[in-house]
């Protein structure tokens, strides 16, 4: 299985280093918007235009921009 890395980008940088196996693009980008939801729920000071999930693939090619957001109303 292909490996996709999912970096936070924006006010607080982080890199994923290590990345995660998923069986294609849309099983990323899946993750991905797994992981700005999360993300943005337990952070919501985070969710902010300028802040996203990176997901990349194994040669550093960004494949999508996913924005933070709260699943909270």
């Amino acid at each position: 299985m292909p490996k996709y890395f999912f970096h936070l980008a924006g006010e607080f940088p982080a890199h994923d280093l290590l990345g995660h196996e998923c069986a294609n693009d849309k099983a990323a980008h899946d993750h991905g918007s797994f992981i700005a939801h999360r993300l943005g729920t337990e952070t919501p000071s985070m969710v902010m235009e300028n802040n996203f999930v990176s997901v990349t693939d194994e040669s550093g090619k960004e494949l999508f921009r996913i924005p933070l957001a709260s699943m909270r109303a």
